[in-house]
């Protein structure tokens, strides 16, 4: 029986686990704002097109270079130097969703953690490949 109350957490324990797939909205994201003053409420974010497996390809250590090679530019650089990337990706064959990736570098410039600021977004990454 304990088995069966263990395993329903397993993978969220996982997830805070892995230094680059952590889910934290506490971490200050930008604020998604509007383009235009007279554009209405049902706007969207706007994101980089990218597939999972590039996503997949960032790793602990990887030189900002490489990172940028995977993700392209980050949409915001923090005073605290990590990037804030806002990406596209494929929810459904037809839908995408907007995430919000924010990558931390340790004191040499190389990968040291990253965050999402939804767990959709983590999900989709943590999946396993089909």
């Amino acid at each position: 029986m304990l088995l069966f109350v263990l395993v329903p957490f397993g993978a969220a324990e996982a997830q805070n686990d892995d230094r680059l797939n952590r889910v934290a909205p506490e971490v200050e994201f930008s604020s998604a704002e509007r383009n235009y003053a007279d554009m209405d409420a049902r706007y969207a974010r706007e994101g980089v097109l990218r597939e999972i497996t590039q996503v997949r390809r960032i790793a602990v250590g990887q030189s900002q270079d490489e990172l940028q090679a995977a993700l392209g530019s980050s949409a915001v650089e923090h005073d605290d130097g990590s990037y804030e990337y806002h990406l596209s990706l494929p929810l459904t064959r037809q839908d995408r969703l907007i995430c919000q990736y924010r990558v931390f570098f340790d004191d040499r410039d190389k990968v040291a953690s990253a965050v999402w600021r939804r767990p959709q977004c983590a999900d989709l990454v943590l999946e396993q490949p089909q």
